[in-house]
């Protein structure tokens, strides 16, 4: 359960302050971050790493959590490798974090790292669907130094604090969607979805991110019809372009109480155990 609202505008207030001293004295930190405004080319099949096949996770967890799993279990291999996707806003940095104090995923992400700090004002807004929408930012070096909402973001310890980068790109914002509810409506608004996530696994790759954290794209706060955004995440990523890119790949859908429905069984059912 998250802590009440005095506890995370305390919270927000020491990551903020202490974001700066933590960066400068964790190696391999930065505050730098770069705002992509359009799509990126395709991957040339020659940089490719080449990894061997390996099959999807999807996992009830914060997405710090799965990546410091990660960090820890796959070691010096992962370490400076791991993009954690922020299921951002294009409107406002981090959804106007500090105002709202609110739980979404990316206020979440910045309640226990140095992320907002990357996230410049000069970057927003941008649009969120049609020409300029597919666009996004790239922070390389965040730094993890508390634990989840769940766990009242408290510190790590020092050998529990990593690094990783976060891609900060945002989903269709409240898409008409068919009479059912289950589909985008409009035919241009997947198009614009499906280059935002292409950019997402393009952000990665092209930064030589070898392990990928991502997310029930847009299915919360905007709406987007899940069982449409995982086969779209699902089909991108089969996609030859990006066969060969990534050591792993886990899809960190927080559900809470922690019984399998909602977005996280659905993300479960259709991308769990797929082969990369």
């Amino acid at each position: 359960m998250a802590p009440p609202l005095s506890r995370r505008q305390a919270i927000a207030q020491d990551t903020l302050a202490r974001t700066p001293e933590i960066a400068a004295a964790t190696p391999g930190a930065s505050l730098d971050s770069t705002f992509i405004s359009s799509q990126l080319p395709p991957l040339n099949a020659s940089d490719c790493p080449g990894f061997p096949s390996s099959k999807i996770s999807v996992i009830n967890s914060d997405s710090y959590a799965a990546a410091r799993g990660i960090i820890i279990g796959d070691g010096e291999q992962a370490n400076g490798k791991v993009a954690v996707l922020n299921l951002a806003s294009d409107e406002v940095r981090a959804g106007g974090w500090l105002v709202s104090l609110s739980t979404t995923q990316e206020e979440a992400l910045c309640y226990s790292s140095t992320l907002y700090a990357t996230l410049k004002e000069e970057y927003y807004p941008w649009p969120n669907l049609g020409p300029g929408s597919v666009a996004g930012v790239f922070s390389p070096a965040i730094v993890v130094f508390k634990d989840d909402l769940d766990h009242d973001c408290a510190d790590l310890l020092e050998d529990q604090r990593v690094v990783v980068s976060v891609i900060t790109v945002a989903a269709p914002r409240y898409p008409k969607l068919t009479r059912d509810g289950e589909s985008l409506a409009k035919e241009e608004d997947k198009r614009d979805f499906e280059g935002k996530i292409r950019l997402v696994y393009r952000m990665a790759a092209r930064n030589s991110q070898h392990y990928m954290i991502l997310a029930a794209m847009g299915c919360g706060a905007y709406a987007c019809p899940p069982r449409q955004v995982a086969n779209m995440m699902k089909s991108i990523l089969l996609e030859p372009e990006f066969k060969g890119w990534f050591r792993r790949v886990i899809f960190a859908v927080y559900s809470s109480p922690r019984n399998g429905s909602g977005n996280y069984g659905i993300f479960r059912e259709i991308l769990e155990g797929v082969e990369l």
